[in-house]
C-alpha cells in the first residue's frame, strides 16, 4: 500500500543514518476516503491526501509498505513494521511561509528536504 507518512525533523534525521524510518501512522488513499470525493484521478486524489498528511507535518514521507487501515473513512493507516529505505518513494517538504506548497524530494534527498523545510 502506499502511504503518506508526516514525519518529524529528527524522524528525518534517525531514517539518514539507520536507513529505517520508524513510524505509526499515516495516510492513504482507502475507498472509504476516496468515496468522500468527486474526484476519480489517483494523481489528485495523491495530492490531496498528501495535503491530509500535510496538516500534521510539514515533512511528508511516501513508503510502499505494509499498513493496516485504522480509519477507511478518513483514510487514517496504521504501519505495524519499520519502513526499509527502499521502501521510501518520496520525501516532501513545506517551508513555514507556504505550509501548503509542498516540494518534491527523491528518497536519497532527505538532507534537501531538511534544508527547504527549515528555510
Amino acid at each position: 500500500m502506499r502511504v503518506w507518512i508526516p514525519v518529524s525533523v529528527l524522524q528525518v534525521s534517525e531514517f539518514k543514518d539507520s536507513k529505517v524510518l520508524s513510524a505509526s501512522n499515516g495516510y492513504a488513499v482507502t475507498d472509504g476516503w476516496a468515496q468522500s470525493w468527486d474526484e476519480t484521478d489517483p494523481e489528485v486524489l495523491e495530492a490531496e491526501i498528501l495535503q491530509v498528511a500535510g496538516s500534521d507535518s510539514r515533512l511528508v514521507m511516501v513508503a510502499e509498505c505494509t499498513a493496516e487501515i485504522a480509519d477507511s473513512e478518513t483514510g487514517q493507516i496504521s504501519l505495524p513494521n519499520p519502513i526499509a529505505k527502499a521502501q521510501i518513494q518520496a520525501i516532501f517538504a513545506a517551508k513555514a511561509s507556504e505550509p501548503e506548497d509542498f516540494l518534491w524530494f527523491g528518497p536519497t534527498e532527505p538532507d534537501e528536504a531538511l534544508v527547504w523545510h527549515s528555510s
